[in-house]
C-alpha cells in the first residue's frame, strides 16, 4: 500500500523538486538543533559552574561550622547570612533547598542548620558528578546519543506533515465531515490521536535525563506515547487509544504536583532525615521544660524547709 502511495505521488509534476526542498529543510532543521542542543548543554555546565562556585562558599562555612560544634560569633554569624543570601543566585539547587535556605536566614536554628548542610551536600555532589561527565570524554554509547539526539525536530517535523498527508489525500478526510456519523468521525480521532503521539515522543527524544526527580514524568509520556499502538487493531480503537491518552494527560497533573509544606516541615527534608529531625525536636522540648522549671513558683513546703 506505501509503494502504491509513493509511485503515486512521484507520478504528480515537480514531486522531487519538492521532495528535495522537504530534505533540504529538514537537513537545515538537524544543524540548527545540533547547535541549539550544543549551546544549551554549555549554558547548563555554565550555570552548574556557577552554582557550585557560589554554594562552595556556604558548604565550607557549614562544614566548618559542624566540626567545632561550638556557637558562631557575630563576625561568623554575618558571614554565614551573607553565603545564603548570595545562594539565591544559584539557579541549579532545588527549590526544596531554596526554601530550607530561606528559612534558615529568618531563624539560624542549628537543627535546620543540620538538615540544610546534608541537603546542600547531596546537591553538590550531584552537580559535581554531572560536570564531571560532561568534562571527560563520552563513551561509545554517548556519542551515538549526541548525533540522534538534534534528529527529534526533524523527524517530528517529517512525522507530522506525513500524517497529514496521508490523512488528506490517502484518507480524504476532509471530505468526510466528522459531524455527520460515527463512522466518519473515526479517522479524525485516529489522526488527532497520532497527532498526540508524534508531540509526546518528540518529547520524550529530546527531553534531557533527570534523574528520579522527572521519572513520573518520562513514565507519563512514554505511557501516552504508547497508546498509539492501539490502533494496530484497527480504526475502531481509535477513541479508546485517544480516550486513554487524555486520562494520562490529566492524572499528570495531580502525579507530578508539588508537596504541600505540611508534608515536608523543613524544606529539603528527606527520610533519612527523619531521625535528625526527631532528636532536634526532643532537644528542644527539654530546654523548654527546664525554661518552665526556673519560672515554676515555690510551694509553701519548699520555703518553710529552707
Amino acid at each position: 500500500m506505501l509503494q502504491r502511495w509513493m509511485l503515486a505521488l512521484f507520478s504528480y509534476p515537480g514531486f522531487v523538486a519538492v521532495l528535495l526542498g522537504m530534505i533540504a529543510v529538514l537537513l537545515g532543521l538537524y544543524i540548527w538543533s545540533a547547535t541549539e542542543v550544543r549551546r544549551s548543554r554549555d549554558r547548563r555546565m555554565h550555570a552548574i559552574r556557577d552554582t557550585l562556585y557560589i554554594s562552595t562558599t556556604l558548604l565550607g562555612q557549614l562544614t566548618a561550622k559542624e566540626h567545632r560544634n561550638i556557637a558562631l560569633t557575630e563576625h561568623e554569624h554575618h558571614e554565614l547570612l551573607t553565603a545564603m543570601l548570595s545562594c539565591r543566585a544559584a539557579v541549579h539547587l532545588s527549590p526544596q533547598l531554596q526554601d530550607q535556605i530561606r528559612s534558615c536566614i529568618i531563624d539560624v536554628d542549628p537543627a535546620r542548620l543540620a538538615l540544610m548542610h546534608r541537603a546542600l551536600e547531596r546537591e553538590s555532589a550531584a552537580l559535581s558528578d554531572e560536570l564531571n561527565r560532561y568534562a571527560h570524554p563520552d563513551h561509545w554509547g554517548k556519542s551515538i546519543w549526541n548525533v540522534i539526539r538534534p534528529a527529534a525536530e526533524p523527524a517530528a517535523v517529517a512525522a507530522v506533515l506525513y500524517l497529514i498527508a496521508d490523512f488528506v489525500f490517502r484518507q480524504q478526510g476532509l471530505l468526510y465531515p466528522f459531524w455527520h456519523s460515527w463512522f466518519d468521525a473515526l479517522p479524525w480521532i485516529r489522526f488527532v490521536s497520532l497527532i498526540i503521539t508524534v508531540f509526546y515522543g518528540y518529547l520524550l527524544w529530546s527531553s534531557p535525563r533527570q534523574g528520579s526527580s522527572g521519572t513520573v514524568t518520562r513514565a507519563l509520556v512514554t505511557l501516552i506515547a504508547m497508546c498509539s499502538l492501539l490502533h494496530l487493531i484497527g480504526l475502531a480503537a481509535a477513541p479508546y487509544a485517544l480516550g486513554l491518552q487524555l486520562i494520562l494527560f490529566i492524572s499528570g497533573f495531580s502525579l507530578t504536583g508539588t508537596p504541600s509544606r505540611s508534608d515536608r516541615p523543613y524544606a529539603g527534608h528527606t527520610d533519612s532525615d527523619k531521625e535528625l529531625n526527631s532528636s532536634a525536636e526532643a532537644h528542644e522540648d527539654e530546654n523548654l521544660d527546664m525554661e518552665l522549671n526556673l519560672y515554676k513558683p515555690r510551694t509553701s513546703g519548699a520555703i518553710s524547709e529552707k
